[in-house]
């Protein structure tokens, strides 16, 4: 079983999730599964850290379309990548290897991927799905993996077209920025889960133990991990981007990141006591007041967002005055 968050894995990645633009071969590819499938949507997603990225998509709902991502957490695509091989769900409501998030939000109940090579890693899945209960015939799946091996090589290639590693204060600002509108991308993609969660807790009376559903308290749960690891992540870039910047320029970035970092530990407490109702480690008068803990915390979303904002417009005034 492969390890999601393999370094090597990674690596393989780096440079084309920086990238954003349409890939005509990519986009031909998912283009050609879902006409080969019958099925109204595929993708080609990569399953970095934290989320899921679509690189190339067909029919995916509006919302989808925009962010190009979802929290990797309750992805089907993160089970072809950590098994490494293809994956076949006939019914996501009676399947119990798959989180029920996706049925419940955007209505998916039938589901094949196939793993996306580039050299010797697994780096996403290439799928098709479809909103009523299905099967796949083996010509299908075929297909899939023929067309995988396709995706392997773009990616491969993109990487290969990518520019030599940064140096200059200008190419390191550049990288830096868009590690934020990554995260500012996980922000946005997880956003519709917390408003779900606020609007079932706001939505709840004084004290009532079994309110609040388990299903909506973990979707906040995973949110909110999410962006614990990946603020992490950008604190960590924040500091070898310091080390070379001019010192008004690191400070006003430490500040900004570290404003971020405040933000999310200020509602760690409150995950942590939420994950002990899950896992039934707190007794029924701690899970009434969950609804309570979670109202707390929904403004930690809004919070780090902001950061974020902030951020990006840090590195911008940094960019300009080293435009000068």
């Amino acid at each position: 079983m492969a390890d999601l968050n393999d370094p090597a894995r990674l690596a393989e990645l780096h440079q084309v999730l920086l990238r954003d633009d349409a890939d005509a071969i990519l986009d031909t590819c998912v283009e050609r599964a879902s006409e080969l499938a019958q099925a109204p949507m595929a993708l080609v997603s990569l399953i970095v850290r934290h989320i899921q990225l679509f690189r190339a998509h067909r029919g995916l709902p509006p919302e989808l379309c925009v962010s190009c991502a979802t929290s990797r957490s309750n992805s089907f695509c993160q089970l072809v990548v950590r098994q490494e091989a293809p994956l076949i769900i006939e019914d996501a409501l009676s399947d119990e290897r798959v989180s029920k998030e996706l049925v419940e939000r955007y209505g998916i109940r039938a589901y094949a991927g196939v793993p996306i090579r580039v050299r010797q890693h697994v780096v996403g899945s290439f799928c098709v799905l479809d909103v009523v209960p299905r099967g796949f015939e083996p010509r299908v799946i075929e297909g899939l993996e023929q067309l995988a091996v396709a995706v392997g090589a773009r990616i491969e290639a993109l990487e290969g077209d990518a520019p030599p590693p940064s140096r200059t204060v200008r190419e390191r600002l550049a990288r830096f920025e868009q590690t934020a509108r990554t995260l500012e991308h996980a922000l946005r993609a997880i956003a519709p889960v917390i408003a779900e969660a606020q609007s079932a807790a706001a939505a709840l009376p004084e004290a009532p133990p079994a309110a609040l559903s388990p299903d909506d308290l973990r979707a906040a749960v995973d949110c909110y991990r999410d962006m614990f690891a990946i603020a992490t992540d950008l604190a960590e870039d924040a500091m070898l981007l310091a080390r070379s910047s001019p010192a008004e320029t690191a400070a006003e970035i430490t500040q900004a990141t570290r404003s971020l970092a405040r933000d999310m530990v200020e509602i760690s407490p409150l995950i942590r006591l939420a994950e002990g109702v899950l896992q039934g480690t707190l007794d029924e008068r701690a899970a009434a007041r969950a609804a309570h803990i979670v109202r707390d915390a929904f403004a930690a979303h809004e919070n780090a967002s902001v950061a974020v904002r902030r951020i990006i417009a840090t590195v911008e005034r940094a960019q300009a005055a080293e435009a000068w």
